[in-house]
């Protein structure tokens, strides 16, 4: 009963520790593709991607040399002329985009204003192929897909990469046949200049970067900066902490209640000569097997459950982490036991019999 009980228990928690590192992979994945080692965001924009506008002459004039710039909008699109709608980041590259785009696991680098390459995770839950063309809802622009890149997701959404200006807040706000814009492929020449921020390997000048209204965060503080993402980690370490814990008591008590149930058969043997240390080890040594074998188990359905769920349910196993939770499941129900064994020491031969 008590192998059932921990088994359940580390099963919810090994699954909530996937689920956990799943959301976070898709909020970051994206990101942690970046070949940079950080991004400059206006300062108005309050370290949100989205809010942020850069215009084309202040990057020229940091003279960054390895740097790119990128833009990024939030879109809803159809596929092959579909009724059915999907969420989609677009990310607007420059022409070579080694530092933003991911590795390409298959067609090609996009080559004109009309041409997508989108994160693996689109073709596999959506069945899409190269040559199938994905459409904005809100403006009516078409592209071709021509090739697909690792998973590749930010906040939640998965990724496509464009050209620069394909992204930008102008060309996700004018329509195809627009008279006044003549917005049907790229920009018109009355249009400002400006990108969402600055992805680049080099330390920016403090007081340049104040002087133009911008701001510097590595990569790291930028993934911190996510909606939702800290509160997203916060929520469920907490609830795997909790589990963790309730899983230790649990053990414990378990343990503590067969320990006074065998107070008769501890005091013969302590009789017979046998140490305390002796007998308090053995109750240390089965609180270990059961917990080893709870924290199996609890491995075991959790792979087994996570092959079973649909594509589109973010859940993900990190070993490392995994082993972390792990060694925790082993090292609580131990640090527990501890006051089994010490109840032994003050069991009393006679008083026992």
């Amino acid at each position: 009963m008590i192998v059932i009980v921990t088994a359940l228990i580390a099963f919810l928690v090994y699954f909530l520790t996937g689920l956990a590192y799943g959301l976070a992979s898709a909020n970051t994945t994206s990101v942690e593709h970046w070949k940079a080692d950080g991004i400059i965001l206006s300062k108005a924009s309050n370290q949100n991607i989205y809010a942020s506008t850069i215009e084309e002459d202040v990057v020229k004039s940091l003279d960054l040399k390895s740097s790119e710039s990128l833009n990024v909008a939030s879109t809803v699109v159809s596929v092959n002329e579909n009724k059915d709608q999907f969420d989609l980041v677009l990310m607007g590259i420059e022409e070579k985009g080694k530092l933003v785009l991911p590795k390409l696991i298959e067609g090609r680098h996009i080559k004109g204003s009309q041409e997508i390459v989108l994160s693996e995770t689109f073709k596999k839950d959506f069945d899409i192929k190269i040559g199938d063309k994905i459409k904005v809802i809100s403006t009516g622009r078409i592209f071709d897909v021509v090739g697909f890149t690792k998973k590749s997701e930010y906040n939640t959404q998965t990724v496509g990469y464009v050209a620069l200006e394909m992204a930008s807040q102008e060309m996700m706000m004018y329509k195809t046949g627009d008279d006044k814009t003549d917005a049907t492929a790229t920009p018109t020449v009355n249009m400002p200049n400006r990108i969402s921020a600055i992805i680049t390997n080099e330390k920016v000048d403090s007081k340049l970067l104040k002087g133009n209204n911008l701001t510097y965060l590595s990569k790291k503080e930028f993934i911190n900066t996510i909606p939702g993402y800290q509160a997203q980690l916060l929520t469920f370490g907490l609830m795997i902490i909790s589990l963790i814990i309730i899983s230790a008591v649990i053990i414990s008590i378990f343990m503590y209640i067969l320990t006074m149930q065998k107070k008769s058969i501890f005091a013969i043997l302590k009789i017979q000569g046998i140490s305390d240390s002796y007998i308090s080890k053995s109750v240390i040594y089965q609180t270990v097997i059961v917990s080893l074998l709870g924290t199996i188990i609890g491995i075991g359905l959790t792979l087994l459950t996570f092959n079973f769920l649909p594509n589109q349910v973010p859940v993900q196993m990190n070993w490392p982490i995994t082993g972390i939770v792990s060694l925790l499941f082993l090292i609580c129900p131990l640090l527990g036991s501890l006051f089994s064994a010490r109840s032994i020491l003050k069991i009393d031969p006679l008083d026992a019999l």
